[in-house]
């Protein structure tokens, strides 16, 4: 099957420096891009990521974004609930739709639209000063942080919380029901899977009972868990008293534990021990799978309900999806695409193409073969052209129906053309099926 669809992510300010035109220009003469879609509620994040600075943004050097701003215009009679969606401050995106902005001329240029609720939806102090309840709790009851950063001063909702599940399908219902989008895209972080150094990074599982132990040391625990997972029937103070004995040993914070913490790390010890021995500990893990389930459902029927031919695409981010709560195999029952978010290519290595090809094998399995599956590309500096031409091979072996760029904003012109090399050089399209004499 050829690649169907090419997308590309824009952002506010980059149609706001660069302008819609420019940037669409640019992206279809040079990548051969047939799909754009706006991240329309972004976390605070400095852009570009991997570079210091832009490489073609006329205006500015870099950009901060505001933590978890919606840069369409919220309908406010959506939201009934507690939790209302923040707007910019800055002078140069306030008061105007950015979505509608990037719609009209991607529609008149004949390209299919969408919109992505990126990695947090609420603004953290807004959201410890204002309703700290909703927020997600280690087994100690501290809030948990994005990407487990505490430190940070981050917060993420719990997904448990009726809240917050009432704020985020008003969210989904208010994009699709009032804008002419093709596909709602979400890249929502999950649980917090503790202090793993390696879930948002890096390649194939290991076999170390270390990083499913941290999270132990992640979210959830709150009240809202409490009750879900007690009207499952579940233990909930035995679930507490050997999350916090695993907490502390992983942290190895205590004289006790810290010694049996130094055991384990000598020892042949797996992760299929640990969870024979700490059943408790395990049911909870297999709580907050069917969590996401329920959450991934809730959304889809937000989606449909408010369109029915709306495509609801998932945006992966974790190298171990599993420890943030997250299972393919169940949850991919609820989405109609996904997009692989896999930027390995920032490696600049044949061994980051290899663990992209694994990452889209194991998404391919997870999805079937009647759902679209788009592949990420990082065309981003770090990324060489022959590096992007060797992930779209690996896009194609994968029977991946789609290419989808991030981002635009960190991309050069000769990573741009690499996409629509690669896809020329490994025949990727319909078109380069054809002889032409």
């Amino acid at each position: 099957m050829p690649l169907t669809e090419v997308a590309a992510s824009l952002y506010a300010w980059d149609l706001a420096d660069e302008t819609v035109e420019r940037c669409l220009d640019n992206l279809q003469a040079l990548a051969g891009v047939n799909s754009a879609y706006l991240v329309g509620l972004m976390h605070k994040e400095k852009r570009p990521l991997h570079a210091r600075f832009y490489p073609h943004n006329p205006v500015r050097k870099y950009y901060t974004p505001e933590d978890s701003r919606a840069y369409w215009t919220p309908d406010p009679a959506g939201y009934r609930g507690r939790i209302k969606p923040l707007t910019s401050d800055r002078d140069f995106l306030r008061g105007t739709d950015w979505l509608d902005t990037l719609i009209q001329p991607a529609r008149e240029r004949g390209l299919k639209t969408g919109c992505e609720i990126s990695h947090t939806v609420i603004d953290a102090d807004v959201a410890r000063r204002e309703y700290p309840d909703v927020l997600q709790r280690d087994a100690f009851g501290n809030v948990v942080g994005t990407f487990e950063a505490i430190e940070a001063q981050r917060a993420l909702p719990c997904l448990n919380n009726p809240d917050v599940q009432e704020y985020l399908a008003a969210l989904v219902t208010d994009l699709v029901g009032n804008h002419d989008i093709d596909f709602i895209q979400s890249c929502l972080v999950m649980f917090g899977s503790g202090y793993s150094r390696s879930n948002t990074v890096g390649g194939a599982a290991t076999a170390s009972w270390s990083d499913l132990m941290a999270t132990a040391t992640g979210g959830c625990f709150c009240d809202a868990c409490r009750h879900k997972a007690t009207a499952a029937g579940l233990d909930w103070e035995a679930i507490l008293r050997e999350a916090r004995h695993l907490a502390i040993v992983h942290s190895g914070r205590d004289l006790e534990e810290a010694h049996e913490a130094q055991l384990l790390r000598e020892s042949n010890y797996s992760e299929a021990e640990l969870l024979l021995e700490y059943e408790a500990f395990a049911s909870w893990l297999s709580f907050r799978r069917h969590s996401i389930d329920d959450l991934f459902a809730l959304v889809s029927t937000a989606a449909h309900d408010a369109r029915p031919d709306i495509d609801f695409r998932y945006n992966t981010y974790m190298a171990r999806p599993e420890l943030a709560g997250l299972s393919f195999s169940s949850a991919f029952e609820h989405v109609d695409s996904v997009r692989e978010s896999d930027y390995s290519d920032q490696l600049g290595t044949d061994e980051g193409v290899a663990i992209k090809r694994a990452k889209l094998m194991r998404a391919r399995r997870a999805l079937g073969y009647d759902k679209p599956l788009l592949a990420a590309l990082g065309v981003r500096p770090n990324a060489t052209p022959e590096i992007l031409r060797a992930s779209v091979k690996a896009a194609v072996d994968s029977g991946c129906d789609g290419l989808s760029l991030g981002h635009y904003d960190g991309a050069t012109m000769e990573r741009l053309r690499a996409v629509r090399d690669g896809m020329v050089e490994w025949e990727a399209l319909e078109s380069e099926w054809i002889h032409r004499p």
